[in-house]
């Protein structure tokens, strides 16, 4: 007998099949690419069958072992278990809600998504989808356009205007998934809402930092009581140009520090694609004093224990403690940590560095042409554009004196 404490511990296994018989008939299967299917074997028109019912946890024990009950009966009044099994899916997909389409959508394909991007939905599906009554309360199959209005007009008065068209890409990924595995028909009036319908777009950020804007910042993180983590954070953002999550999840095996070279790994990379950019004299020196304040092993930047990353909250708010005492004393604009990108980007193509080097700086992946034949890093090339950026900087501190 299978219970959910060995199913739990069978589950995302990779490359380790491995089947585990239950009862009734019933058997478990954990697959190449560590999902376990349920399996009932049975006999049919003379044949041995083995007939995949579902997947666990989607699927419980309970579930598995009523569906086996149920082929059995069919078998026993000689229909054919394979079709009656579907035709029994199709007719509980019928009456299945938005919220539970969107709930199996993410179950399914969770492991797919990186830490960062499941919080993001969680957060999505337990606020605006599950408990929503416009979503909850007739079978997706019934929702007419009025229907689904209704809710994006709620989440525009409720949320914001620019959360509405965040949750018809949700639910729209959500039911091409399910409708390219048939459970939903391609005719849903969702697929005809166009985000312009439901809210406003995404505002593009305008924001970047001056030379001599990015001095002050400098000069107030260093006077800032913070830790080092917090404040290295922060300047190593501003310096590199590096997206927060590639700074924040730095370890020191990714640190190449004799030939300067740090390679921020696939998984902690936006591209799903490993990122090289060359370490700097500048840079060098941070990485050195947080190697004798934390050591150098494991990550780089510690948060509230030394072996978990400092946290997104926590930069965000030093960053935004700084900008309060900036635009205090010298009336500089809001900025928050991503414009450190823009601000890299735009200063050095004013200093005449070349869009391809500034892109590689920034962890872009290149598009058309270039994305399939040119692999090159251009690492030199940017290890002069980080030096010249390092020198503006350092330029307008001198003049703060």
């Amino acid at each position: 007998m299978l219970s959910d404490a060995k199913l739990r511990n069978l589950v995302n296994k990779k490359n380790d099949p491995v089947t585990l018989s239950h009862r009734d008939g019933l058997r478990v299967r954990r697959n190449n690419n560590g999902t376990i299917s349920w399996q009932y074997r049975c006999r049919y028109a003379g044949k041995q069958q083995v007939i995949t019912l579902g997947y666990y946890p989607q699927l419980s024990i309970r579930g598995a072992q009523d569906l086996a009950y149920k082929l059995k009966g069919w078998i026993a009044d000689g229909e054919d278990p394979r079709l009656k099994l579907k035709l029994h899916k199709a007719s509980e997909e019928e009456q299945l809600t938005p919220a539970q389409i969107v709930d199996r959508w993410y179950n399914k394909n969770k492991r797919l998504f990186k830490p960062k991007t499941q919080t993001l939905y969680e957060n999505n599906i337990s606020k605006w989808i599950a408990p929503s009554k416009y979503l909850t309360e007739k079978p997706a199959s019934q929702m007419k356009p009025l229907d689904w209005n209704n809710y994006f007009d709620f989440v525009f008065e409720s949320g914001s205007p620019k959360l509405a068209p965040i949750m018809l890409v949700r639910l729209k990924t959500a039911f091409r998934w399910a409708a390219a595995r048939g459970e939903v028909t391609n005719d849903n009036s969702l697929f005809n809402i166009k985000t312009k319908h439901v809210g406003e777009p995404a505002s593009q950020g305008q924001r970047f930092l001056q030379f001599n804007e990015i001095a002050l910042l400098w000069r107030q993180i260093e006077q800032a009581k913070a830790t080092p983590a917090n404040k290295a954070c922060l300047q190593l953002i501003f310096l590199t140009g590096a997206r927060q999550s590639e700074v924040r999840l730095m370890k020191w095996e990714d640190l190449d520090l004799q030939n300067n070279i740090w390679t921020v790994p696939p998984e902690n990379s936006k591209t799903n694609q490993a990122i090289r950019r060359p370490i700097s004299k500048k840079m060098h020196q941070i990485l050195d004093n947080l190697a004798l304040v934390y050591g150098n092993q494991g990550i780089v930047l510690p948060g509230s224990k030394p072996n978990t990353p400092i946290t997104t909250h926590s930069v965000n708010r030093f960053c935004g403690r700084m900008w309060q005492h900036l635009n205090e004393n010298h009336k500089v604009a809001k900025f928050v940590p991503h414009d450190a990108r823009r601000s890299l980007s735009t200063l050095l193509s004013e200093q005449e560095v070349l869009p391809h080097v500034t892109e590689k700086m920034l962890g872009h992946a290149m598009r058309g042409v270039m994305a399939v034949y040119n692999k090159h890093d251009y690492l030199k090339d940017q290890a002069g554009a980080y030096e010249l950026y390092w020198d503006k900087i350092e330029l307008a501190l001198k003049e703060l004196d």
